[in-house]
């Protein structure tokens, strides 16, 4: 019986050692979407697509023309590695995208005359 108790306590040691295992494993991104930002807690770094570059980017800081205006209004993605970025599509068809730039009024009516000169 003491066997029996001491083989079922290390199978349930076991299990519990795995199953905190797979718990542990990633990282707890915070994502800010209406800037379309992920920010990684563990190593302090923003991760950003440089339209410039046309790539991702990580850095310390972000860049000027970005401004999380609520940095504690985030959506939390767990992502094993480095890229989480890879992901980005789904993620924003999950929590939303910024908002896209504003886009030039079109028109079919005819341009207007311009002003003569004012007179002198």
């Amino acid at each position: 019986m003491k066997k029996t108790i001491i083989i079922f306590s290390f199978f349930i040691a076991a299990s519990l050692a795995v199953h905190a295992q797979a718990d542990s494993s990633g990282t707890n991104y915070r994502f800010y979407p209406e800037v379309n930002v992920y920010f990684n807690p563990n190593t302090k770094t923003y991760s950003w697509f440089d339209q410039n570059r046309s790539s991702w980017t990580t850095g310390i800081q972000l860049p000027l023309s970005m401004k999380v205006k609520d940095e504690n209004t985030f959506n939390t993605i767990r992502y094993e590695g480095t890229d989480v970025w890879s992901a980005n599509a789904d993620h924003i068809k999950i929590y939303g995208a910024p908002p896209a730039p504003a886009m030039p009024k079109t028109t079919n009516k005819a341009p207007e005359k311009p002003l003569p000169p004012p007179a002198k």
